[in-house]
């Protein structure tokens, strides 16, 4: 035995790593095979351990520097940004008032003039804006999903429907049919 611990820690917090190390180098020739084994893997999990801490350190620093970096682009992007638009639905009439383009997003969407006439006397009835938004999505879905999918409504508080309820209202009256 080469020399023998005074005790568990013996007082190791106030030395030099190179005391320790030799205090560890004087230690290990009395340790049996096993017992190198089990000290190399500790010192590995160790090591392991201590990269790990150093990858998360820099990790948190760029997620600190990122948000930094997503503030200033944003106060930037609002600086500049235009104000937001309400997005816009156009009726188009066709070959005498028989057959309707509702244009949401671009895609222009066809509509027969019995269908045209439902959606009119559908926003006619409705007691205000968020029932007649109701009502047609209601009506899309079951008869006209196409529109949906196409105007990427997926619910009744879409914008788009309200400006088409202003459009119907503003544009056609409900007509008894003779």
């Amino acid at each position: 035995m080469s020399q023998k611990p005074d005790s568990v820690d013996g007082g190791l917090e106030h030395r030099e790593k190179k005391e320790l190390v030799q205090t560890l180098h004087d230690l290990v020739s009395d340790l049996d095979e096993g017992g190198v084994q089990f000290l190399i893997n500790q010192a590995r999990i160790l090591i392991y351990n201590k990269q790990v801490e150093e990858i998360n350190k820099k990790i948190a620093a760029s997620k600190t520097d990122g948000r930094k970096q997503k503030k200033k682009t944003a106060e930037v992007e609002k600086a500049t940004k235009k104000p937001l638009r309400t997005p816009e639905v156009e009726i188009v009439e066709r070959s005498n008032g028989k057959h309707f383009f509702i244009v949401v997003r671009g895609f222009r969407i066809y509509f027969t003039l019995n269908e045209m006439k439902k959606l009119v006397k559908m926003c006619h009835l409705a007691d205000d804006r968020t029932d007649a938004a109701y009502r047609l999505y209601t009506w899309f879905k079951r008869f006209r999903s196409d529109f949906l999918v196409d105007g990427g409504i997926g619910s009744a508080r879409n914008p788009y429907l309200d400006d088409l309820y202003t459009k119907l209202i503003s544009t056609y009256k409900v007509r008894a049919d003779k």
